[in-house]
């Protein structure tokens, strides 16, 4: 049988009784139609998966005991950040989702000058919201205890302060000369640009290469900007990271 595992945002310590948030009891006992008993996996950030019984069926308060916790061991050796272009709401949900699940450790969005979308500041703040709630779903499904970070939604040629200045570096051009497998190093950190629906433009390129940005391909064909992400991300778990 398959254990619920939620997020609860609060300290977690074992022995002590906590109580869900009103929409996490609602989805526990009416969508779950969990009982009094039930086991339970409840998880803060930290790192750890606290076992826990829940002690009634309330379904705007729900009372939890927690019993233990034990280390989740689940994140990737690798470290990646994505920067992804902003693309249109459902393709940049599904880009989240889905590196999450397969590891990112970090989410820049940028808006690229081909970006269809244009945010005004509290439509931006909507939707990092929206994606904070994408990436938890993301923890819950996939077991992992570290929520990845996401960024405020920058322009391009602000990034540079919010990136490491010893990760490898790698955008994705369906023309570049070079993949992945080409690369010599052994790196202990990624940092994958992905441009929006558009691709980059010759002024992004040249002012990303001049930044220490790698140009590589992704086969022949080309993907969409929704795919890409996860795929170069599954790429390089698979040369450098924990597949």
């Amino acid at each position: 049988m398959r254990i619920t595992r939620l997020y609860h945002p609060e300290k977690l310590a074992c022995g002590e009784t906590i109580y869900l948030d009103k929409s996490a009891s609602s989805h526990l006992v009416r969508v779950l139609r969990t009982k009094t008993g039930s086991p339970l996996v409840l998880f803060n950030g930290d790192g750890f998966n606290y076992q826990a019984t829940t002690l009634d069926d309330n379904t705007k308060k729900t009372a939890v005991h927690i019993e233990s916790r034990v280390a989740a061991e689940n994140e990737s050796s690798l470290s990646i950040t994505l920067i992804q272009g902003l693309s249109r709401q459902d393709r940049m949900e599904t880009t989240i989702q889905k590196s999450v699940e397969l590891g990112v450790s970090k989410i820049i969005p940028v808006i690229c000058q081909r970006s269809n979308t244009r945010l005004n500041a509290d439509k931006q703040q909507k939707k990092l919201q929206h994606w904070h709630k994408v990436i938890i779903s993301a923890c819950e499904q996939s077991g992992r205890c570290v929520i990845p970070e996401i960024t405020e939604i920058n322009s391009l040629d602000n990034i540079m302060p919010l990136l490491s200045s010893t990760a490898s570096k790698f955008m994705l051009d369906p023309d570049a000369a070079n993949s992945l497998k080409d690369t010599a190093e052994h790196p202990a950190a990624v940092e994958i640009l992905i441009g929006p629906e558009g691709g980059f433009s010759d002024e992004e390129r040249d002012f990303l290469k001049d930044r220490g940005f790698n140009d590589i391909r992704f086969g022949p064909r080309i993907l969409r900007t929704e795919t890409a992400g996860p795929a170069v991300i599954s790429a390089a778990q698979t040369l450098w990271g924990d597949f």
